[in-house]
């Protein structure tokens, strides 16, 4: 292969801007037989609609425009931000040394003189394609990095996060043991006091039935505050167990076990909590998929926190659960193992999908979920080297999928 061969590249995209229909039909024809997509555009306005449709790789510019000035049409284009990185080779039918330089200084990369010679050409336009070639390349370069950095910058705002959540959640659970446990004795009390004093019958006046009101009032009022505080306790451990996403221990699991072991988990959790009206949770587990090597902890919550989101949605929507589905399936893929949480609740706004994984983010009411759940899911998959996509339309279905790689 020759070292300049434009066939040592990829097919280009080219176009040629020349007011004479002869020379644009020539150049167009000689291009075409080197294998490149080739377009035509007889004035600047037909140029700039082309690029505007079009990726254009190199673009050919007679130095003469009829009625046009090329020279300022060049820089235009190297002005745009769109079209400033295409390679433009300015054609002449004259040999005007002057004219020829400042086309370059304008930003030109090469020029031709007319009548074309072959080889000439064919180099020049290799050239203009490995230029551009390169530039694409640095562009892909360019947003890896920055796609790099972006997930080295969540990481370490995760990894703040939780050393925040924890240092947090441990300072605040002594004093609120003390307003819990505080609470119950005070409420324990109030209810002997009551009991002793009701029996004997004191409360026959006003100041007297008063009283009495008050101390039931004062009783309901710190049930009240043992309540809220469990509440806040629940929401303290909640924090720290997903903000632990050590997945340090890992060996290989079986994927079908542990989730049948979070769904009576999850279910047990929500009966413990007094739930009765609770979805049918529906399985369709591959008999065949392989260990993979995974924390079962970790995966664990995975599961049990998409699972959770999905039951919240269906008794949202649903509220005697007859007409509630939630399925999880595992199917074995060639080189991964498929995990598909779907749910017929109330889906998910379009507005908020793309902040469904962002840390803190919840749709959640009632202040029971600080919005951990599915950040810390993406975070432990993306740990296996996996991903996890959603499909859902508001209203219909909400949809998670998980790949975890089997090596």
């Amino acid at each position: 292969m020759e070292k300049n061969d434009v066939s040592a590249h990829k097919p280009a995209k080219l176009l040629v801007v020349d007011d004479s229909e002869n020379a644009r039909s020539l150049l167009k024809r000689r291009l075409a037989m080197y294998g490149h997509e080739v377009m035509a555009a007889a004035n600047q306005n037909d140029a700039l609609k082309a690029l505007q449709n079009n990726s254009v790789d190199v673009i050919f510019l007679n130095m003469f425009l009829e009625g046009q000035n090329s020279s300022a049409f060049l820089k235009t284009l190297k002005s745009n931000d769109n079209y400033q990185n295409i390679p433009i080779i300015m054609i002449s039918s004259n040999d005007d040394t002057e004219l020829l330089v400042k086309c370059i200084e304008a930003g030109a990369e090469d020029y031709l003189v007319k009548p074309l010679n072959q080889t000439i050409l064919r180099a020049r336009l290799s050239n203009c394609i490995a230029r551009k070639e390169a530039y694409d390349k640095e562009l892909q370069y360019l947003a890896q990095i920055k796609q790099g950095q972006k997930q080295i910058a969540a990481q370490e705002k995760m990894a703040s996060v939780g050393v925040l959540v924890t240092s947090i959640s441990n300072e605040l659970k002594n004093p609120l043991n003390f307003v819990i446990n505080f609470a119950n004795v005070s409420a324990e009390i109030c209810s002997e006091l009551i009991q002793n004093l009701e029996s004997k019958n004191l409360f026959e006046n006003e100041p007297q039935k008063t009283i009495l009101s008050n101390l039931k009032k004062f009783q309901s009022n710190v049930s009240k505050i043992s309540n809220y505080g469990r509440n806040a306790d629940q929401i303290i451990r909640f924090m720290l167990d997903q903000s632990n996403t050590d997945n340090s221990q890992k060996h290989p699991a079986n994927v079908n076990k542990i989730i049948g072991q979070t769904i009576d988990m999850l279910m047990s959790s929500y009966k413990s909590k007094g739930s009765t009206n609770l979805p049918q949770i529906t399985t369709d587990l591959s008999e065949d998929v392989p260990h993979i090597i995974l924390s079962i902890q970790s995966f664990s919550k995975v599961i049990y926190n998409i699972l959770d989101n999905a039951i919240y949605s269906v008794q949202k929507k649903y509220p005697d659960q007859s007409l509630s589905e939630v399925t999880i399936s595992v199917k074995n893929h060639l080189n991964d193992v498929e995990i598909t949480i779907r749910d017929n609740g109330m889906g998910i706004n379009n507005d908020i999908k793309n902040r469904i994984f962002e840390p803190f983010f919840t749709t959640k009411t009632g202040g029971m979920n600080p919005g951990l759940g599915l950040s810390t899911a993406l975070e432990i998959i993306q740990d296996l080297k996996g991903g996890i996509s959603v499909d859902s339309m508001e209203g219909e279905f909400a949809e998670f999928k998980i790949t975890i790689p089997k090596k």
